[in-house]
């Protein structure tokens, strides 16, 4: 399942794949070396703002088939390809996650949970923090998708 989903991962950005980086070299890439000290995005005002809602993959729309939740998590500090496979390695391992995706775009960690599965907000959180990343916000359900009001 991983490696369908990084290989959906798709972005402008200069990729890392087969550079042989960690994570831990990634920390002082001369293009990220403070994003993930950031404390956000610089004139990012999410109190009034629309968030991001999840962003369809194949293996995200099968999982959303397949009666799985659908969670959006805002990513602070998430700018590459190599940002977006430490987040899929770290979520990717997990057996309640039927699908992810980061979406470099919208800065959001697409989750889809296997029917029935639980995944709470601050594990998530954790989850991310094991990534390198900090999450700002959670959405679930029909908030995630966009058709809340």
């Amino acid at each position: 399942m991983l490696s369908q989903t990084l290989a959906a991962q798709e972005h402008d950005h200069h990729s890392h794949a087969g550079s042989g980086a960690t994570h831990q070299d990634h920390l002082t890439h001369s293009d990220h070396a403070d994003h993930h000290n950031d404390e956000g995005d610089a004139g990012a005002d999410t109190s009034n703002s629309t968030h991001p809602v999840m962003t369809h993959t194949d293996a995200i729309s099968d999982a959303l088939a397949e009666g799985g939740e659908p969670i959006v998590a805002d990513v602070l500090g998430v700018v590459c390809d190599f940002c977006a496979l430490a987040m899929n390695k770290i979520f990717g391992q997990r057996e309640e996650i039927a699908a992810v995706y980061v979406d470099l775009d919208t800065k959001a960690l697409n989750l889809v949970l296997i029917p029935g599965a639980t995944l709470s907000d601050e594990t998530i959180a954790e989850l991310a923090v094991q990534a390198g990343y900090r999450v700002a916000a959670v959405r679930r359900g029909e908030q995630a998708l966009g058709s809340a009001t």
